[in-house]
């Protein structure tokens, strides 16, 4: 198999959510550590997602950095963790998927809650611990800061040849937490070499799709989607995707025809949406080409009024202005 080849060829599945399971089955702690304590369920959920027709498996591995592993006591077992993952994880595929290494971000909203200096020295020690085990790649994923996902990126660049997913996640539809648009950032992380740029988490597929709208396909790159199964309503205390897997496989071909090349499943997908996913793209291959919409731009003269400027925190002022208003109807 070679991935960066089958990416110009095929569409590709990706795996489906590995804590929403977890969850479902009442378990309440570290899951990264169920590597080490419970390796078969770890497996039979992969396995569970390789018969549903996924063509990528990722290791169990997205929290399993030194700065998150020390809020259970784990810290020094991030290499023990991390090359159980994909052992793991290869021991399902049998060879009939591909695996990919994850890692996840560790910084949240907030970028003071860690340095970059920790965030590198943290994410270096997960590389190599993943890499001693041979995935076929790495896949880099929930990133809502794009300076962190820059950086790390560049990181695996330098260590390995390995093809890489860089996944970003949208704090609003179309839009970076730092306000850069998804086509930007896009391009972006495809001139810092990623062979797959994407998005997952936090928004369902209808989200997804109408951001890519937007979108241009890349240059090289191809383009990852991972949505969750929609959005989350919070009932009884608990987080419930109420999204059929039938929506989500039709939901599919929208994606395809919006650019994307893997498409996944992120928070509250299971076997069942990855299954729906495969029997609507089958081995359709991917567009070449799309039309891509561009925000409606509306200039408005307002001439000798008050005029209040909320998003500047300014008093109101008078004058003639113009204002530049982006028409998001298509969100709303």
């Amino acid at each position: 198999m070679n991935f960066r080849k089958e990416l110009k060829e095929r569409m590709l599945v990706g795996e489906g959510a590995m804590g929403t399971l977890l969850y479902s089955n009442g378990i309440d702690q570290c899951y990264e550590e169920l590597n080490c304590t419970n390796p078969d369920q770890i497996e039979s959920i992969h396995r569970a997602y390789l018969e549903a027709g996924a063509d990528i498996l990722q290791s169990n591995t997205y929290g399993a950095n030194f700065n998150k592993l020390k809020r259970y006591g784990l810290e020094d077992e991030v290499s023990r963790i991390n090359r159980q993952g994909v052992i793991l994880a290869k021991k399902a595929a049998k060879g009939k998927a591909y695996v990919f290494g994850t890692i996840g971000a560790q910084r949240s909203i907030r970028k003071s809650d860690l340095s970059m200096e920790e965030i590198k020295r943290g994410f270096r020690e997960q590389l190599y611990s993943l890499l001693m085990e041979n995935p076929d790649g790495i896949l880099l994923e929930t990133f809502y800061d794009l300076e962190e996902l820059e950086t790390v990126l560049q990181i695996v660049k330098n260590e390995t040849g390995l093809p890489i997913i860089a996944n970003v996640s949208m704090h609003e539809l179309g839009n970076l937490q730092n306000g850069i648009h998804l086509n930007e950032a896009f391009q972006k992380l495809e001139q810092l070499g990623a062979d797959v740029v994407g998005v997952n988490c936090r928004l369902g597929p209808h989200h997804m799709i109408r951001a890519l709208e937007e979108v241009s396909l890349p240059k090289q790159a191809a383009i990852a989607i991972y949505p969750n199964a929609s959005l989350p309503d919070y009932v009884d205390g608990r987080l419930v995707y109420k999204a059929v897997p039938e929506y989500f496989g039709s939901s599919s071909l929208e994606l395809r025809e919006q650019g994307a090349v893997i498409i996944g499943g992120c928070c509250g997908t299971t076997p069942l949406h990855i299954q729906a996913v495969k029997n609507a793209i089958g081995s359709l291959a991917p567009v070449k080409e799309k039309f891509t919409k561009s925000r409606e731009i509306e200039i408005i003269e307002v001439n000798d009024r008050e005029l209040e400027l909320p998003f500047t925190k300014k008093p109101k002022q008078k004058g003639r202005f113009l204002l530049s208003l982006i028409h998001r109807k298509s969100w709303e």
